[in-house]
């Protein structure tokens, strides 16, 4: 049987996660679940817009302090504010990332014929992937301009940059090649001569065991990397490849390097061979 109470009253309860403990525990919580869920979908980056209203200019009073936490946040994620309504109407982008990571593997995997498996299926590089590439290319270009080391963009990544400014979806890894006779200038490649040497923000440097060449992955465990060709530019006429082999090591005329180009790569002027588009042709770059 049961009983219907028309005119009682309920009372509130015991309320949950007052205290700041109990709060913090459910946000990490709730932080794990979601992680969790977006690996097994799958999911490798998410992007959250906010737009934040500007409510202190009613009450006349001006924007968050400049030092404080709350400026600080939103100066690190701010995009653009417009004007609606009489008010400052500012969007906010946060972006973050459910792929691979500094100690874990690429998600890259397996390369077959210049093809990684995901290709195969009609997919594109993965966002995390992506994100890790330009940051070893950032740190090599970084590296070489500080020592003085003689570099150019090469092979698809300079077709991509000639026709996207940028990286093409699909791509896996940049080439950089530089002046052989440059070696000994900077110290990670003078170490990496013989054994692997991770520096000190924790790249991985290394000398490929398919040649004399070397790459820089984004950790000893990621694989991500950039591939660092050296040529010989001794003999006057030709640029020779210096003991690596196969469709990337093509010989070519030394004037293509005098004088060199620049070329905009990731929003950074990048030194490139003059007359890019015959040279991507000399050397069969597609």
């Amino acid at each position: 049987m049961f009983k219907v109470l028309l005119n009682g009253a309920f009372q509130d309860g015991r309320k949950l996660f007052t205290s700041y403990h109990t709060k913090t525990k459910r946000r990490n919580q709730r932080k794990d679940q979601f992680k969790a869920l977006y690996r097994r979908l799958q999911v490798k980056k998410v992007i959250r817009k906010n737009y934040l209203y500007d409510k202190t200019v009613n009450r006349g009073a001006g924007p968050a302090p400049f030092g404080s936490s709350a400026a600080a946040s939103a100066r690190r994620k701010y995009v653009k504010s417009y004007e609606h309504n009489n008010q400052t109407i500012s969007l906010l982008t946060e972006i973050t990332f459910y792929g691979c990571e500094k100690q874990t593997r690429s998600c890259i995997g397996q390369v077959h014929n210049g093809r990684p498996f995901y290709r195969y299926v009609g997919r594109n590089t993965p966002p995390c992937c992506m994100e890790k590439l330009k940051a070893v290319f950032r740190h090599v270009v970084d590296e070489f301009e500080n020592v003085g080391i003689r570099y150019w963009l090469d092979n698809r990544a300079l077709r991509d940059a000639i026709e996207l400014k940028g990286l093409a979806p699909d791509a896996y890894e940049i080439d950089l090649s530089f002046n052989g006779d440059d070696v000994q200038r900077s110290v990670a490649l003078r170490k990496a001569q013989t054994r692997p040497y991770t520096d000190e923000a924790g790249f991985h440097w290394l000398k490929a065991t398919d040649g004399h060449y070397f790459r820089v992955q984004f950790s000893k465990v990621n694989t991500i990397a950039v591939n660092l060709l050296p040529f010989d530019l001794s003999s006057g006429e030709l640029v020779r490849p210096s003991g690596f082999y196969g469709w990337k090591a093509r010989k070519f005329s030394v004037e293509f390097l005098h004088p060199m180009s620049t070329v905009l790569f990731l929003g950074k002027p990048i030194m490139c061979p003059n007359n890019v588009i015959e040279y991507l042709e000399v050397k069969k770059v597609k």
